[in-house]
């Protein structure tokens, strides 16, 4: 195990960066599927897929919490909820006042797909307990809160992970990647409900254990083999996430200024809201009759911005204020502590 690489704050900065490509590139794909079609080939079902990215934050979620575990295993869970929860629980409430107030009867896409009310209330129940895709499909319009499910359950489960041996998360590894080889098929159905959170387990794992071994050959291996191997088999993975893997391996080369490393980690602040209210952003303005694409695709990153000083970093700060120590406190004075974008 190498102590020391990538662990500067250079590195999280340029991974804070890749965040926000991930979830722009998640957020273009949408615009490309639903509102006006990329004949270039490159978002959409594209070079650049949605579900490509996810995959990317996959891996780097699974890196990211290892090292906040070794950084600090006091008050992780605290620390997880107060990362996750607020803006979650923002996102799930408007995005039933949507349907409720302004869409009882669904939407409508520009490129004729439909977006339905919740169908029954089991729907909301999962959103609430995290188990959409477990027992029931996500709320419409937070549609990509699916990956939550599996990233929220992958958080309650790292402090084992952590004292596990490495031979047995590689074990679990190539499980789990069994199942996607298995399963990842046109005729197979979703990757994203039911078992398919098994089946993508083996990206965050792939994080988690990357990061233990990080520097190394063996590392090395771990991280992108599988991939490699995923799309010589026909599982086509995406180039998001070999972008993802291969920026994560050379992040610690990065050099920034601190003008540059503070602009890379706001972005990685914003990348959260971004991925979380992008389709709400686009079925707010299309209701409200904006056609012209740029303001369409300009109207996310803005809100998410707003979120973060209105929902986000209040309900964090209050969070760690009222359960937190009284040294957590002192470093949380209503704006996220440094390295929260990456932990």
């Amino acid at each position: 195990m190498v102590r020391g690489v990538s662990d500067t704050k250079d590195s999280w900065a340029v991974l804070a960066a890749l965040r926000f490509f991930l979830a722009s590139t998640v957020m273009l794909g949408h615009f490309s599927l639903y509102i006006r079609f990329d004949h270039t080939g490159t978002f959409g079902a594209g070079l650049l897929n949605p579900l490509s990215a996810v995959f990317g934050f996959f891996i780097l979620s699974g890196y990211s919490i290892a090292a906040s575990l070794d950084r600090e295993s006091s008050n992780y869970y605290l620390r997880r909820v107060a990362r996750i929860w607020p803006m979650y629980l923002f996102c799930i409430i408007s995005s039933l006042v949507m349907f409720v107030v302004f869409f009882p009867r669904g939407f409508a896409w520009p490129l004729l797909q439909t977006v339905s009310p919740p169908a029954t209330g089991i729907q909301i129940i999962a959103s609430l307990l995290m188990l959409q895709t477990i027992v029931a499909g996500p709320i419409p319009i937070a549609g990509v809160t699916w990956s939550l499910a599996a990233e929220w359950w992958h958080y309650m489960v790292a402090p084992l992970l952590k004292r596990a041996p490495s031979a047995l998360l590689a074990v679990l590894m190539l499980l789990s990647f069994g199942v996607y080889i298995a399963i990842n098929r046109p005729d197979s159905g979703d990757l994203n409900h039911g078992v398919g959170i098994v089946a993508l387990s083996w990206f965050w794992v792939t994080g988690f254990l990357y990061y233990r071994h990080r520097g190394t050959p063996i590392g090395f291996a771990l991280l992108v083999f599988p991939s490699i191997l995923a799309f010589f088999l026909g599982r086509f993975v995406g180039f998001p996430l070999f972008i993802a893997t291969t920026v994560l391996v050379l992040s610690a080369e990065f050099r920034l200024s601190a003008r540059v490393r503070r602009v890379f980690n706001y972005c990685g602040e914003v990348s959260f809201p971004l991925y979380l209210f992008h389709m709400q952003v686009f079925v707010a303005l299309l209701s409200l009759g904006v056609r012209r694409s740029i303001i369409i695709l300009l109207g996310p990153p803005l809100f998410s911005a707003a979120t973060l000083y209105f929902v986000d970093h209040p309900s964090r700060a209050a969070l760690i204020s009222w359960f937190g120590d009284s040294g957590r406190r002192k470093t949380y004075p209503g704006r996220p502590v440094p390295g929260a974008a990456t932990e």
